[in-house]
């Protein structure tokens, strides 16, 4: 079962991967035909910066919760590492079961965020806002799906480079 949960989790990670890149490829285009057209036409874009920050949201909070899953953010582990390696052990799963909480409470913030925003849309593209708040309750199940998995199963797997 561990297996399969871990392949599964594997697989979302990877799409989450492609879908950040691609994000903030679209992200950096839009920001560039926006000074592109500023500097050269003296024309600014209507819609760059809203395309701009949809993406960028999107991105901060796939991106979060994929650097849960890896254990790559920022942590002070001086005194940690000085701690016998069971109560170690027993500090990373309090911490991360903290983690997964605040990723619930962001999640369930989102989601009451992105009901009230119903009904509203966009001012230079027009697309519903609730598209771009539903980033929050996303992100915040990714980041408590993740440090879950981290506390019940351990560190996920280190992607094995491909050998050619």
């Amino acid at each position: 079962m561990t297996i399969l949960i871990r392949r599964v989790l594997d697989q979302l990670t990877a799409a989450l991967r492609v879908s950040i890149v691609a994000l903030a490829i679209v992200m950096l285009l839009a920001l560039t035909l926006q000074v592109a057209m500023r500097f050269f036409f003296n024309q600014a874009l209507s819609w760059s910066e809203e395309l701009a920050l949809g993406c960028f949201s999107w991105v901060m909070l796939l991106a979060i919760a994929v650097g849960v899953r890896d254990a790559i953010h920022v942590r002070m582990d001086l005194l940690v590492d000085l701690l016998p390696t069971p109560l170690r052990r027993s500090l990373d799963v309090l911490v991360l079961l903290s983690v997964a909480g605040l990723g619930v409470f962001v999640a369930w913030s989102g989601v009451n965020y992105v009901v009230d925003s119903f009904g509203t849309t966009s001012a230079a593209i027009g697309y519903p806002i609730a598209f771009l708040y539903a980033s929050a309750p996303a992100g915040g199940a990714l980041i408590a799906l993740y440090a879950l998995e981290r506390a019940l199963l351990g560190p996920a797997p280190a992607a094995q480079p491909e050998v050619e």
